[in-house]
């Protein structure tokens, strides 16, 4: 989606347009985001990048101790929700920017990570190189997806097939198969690829190292 269509997606983040709609953010905003930091909390330490950060409620409860986080998003108007949720805990910093033309120096980040984000891509693999330009040696990117398989991923197809309007128009959930080809093409190495039964399978999570 473009810019424009982003920056509306988050100043209307709020309203319902159907009641899976409602279903979906209500579980983004009080289960899906724990569920997600915990994923990235085992995984990573020092300080990292989050690509799509979105409103941020992911980094901001993976921002413990020995965890500092850079939010970086393509939409000023996600950006600004974040700063608002951030109020009491603020993140490093935040940084509008695209996701294949990172504004940081090679090797400057302990971990890269991503949550709904490569879906929207034609080359997921391009904005993953991207990521791992900017992460340390053996530095991990993770990468959290919906799951072709799972619920959401049922949904979406359902949606289309029949003609009705999906929420993410341009959303393609992942296969298992699929997330690992996006990593080999990026050049990771020691590939992980999780089904979150957590998350009621309706995401994947994929692990990647420099």
């Amino acid at each position: 989606m473009s810019k424009d269509t982003w920056d509306s997606v988050w100043e209307k983040q709020h309203v319902r347009q159907s009641t899976l709609h409602s279903l979906i953010y209500f579980l983004r905003e009080h289960y899906f985001s724990s569920t997600f930091a915990r994923f990235a909390r085992k995984r990573i330490k020092g300080l990292i990048l989050e690509v799509g950060c979105g409103t941020a409620q992911c980094s901001l409860k993976i921002r413990v101790k020995g965890i500092d986080v850079i939010g970086a998003d393509f939409s000023a108007s996600a950006l600004q929700l974040a700063k608002k949720y951030s109020a009491q805990n603020p993140l490093a910093k935040f940084v509008v920017t695209d996701a294949f033309n990172l504004p940081f120096s090679e090797n400057t980040f302990d971990a890269v990570w991503s949550v709904g984000l490569l879906e929207h891509f034609e080359k997921p693999s391009l904005a993953l190189a991207e990521m791992r330009r900017v992460v340390k040696p053996k530095g991990k990117v993770l990468a959290i997806v919906p799951y072709r398989a799972g619920l959401l991923g049922i949904l979406n197809y359902g949606y289309k097939k029949f003609g009705k309007e999906w929420i993410w128009e341009d959303e393609k959930p992942m296969g298992v198969d699929d997330l690992y080809r996006f990593f080999q093409l990026a050049h990771f190495r020691n590939i992980r690829i999780k089904k979150m039964y957590d998350t009621f399978l309706m995401f994947l999570g994929a692990t990647g190292e420099k």
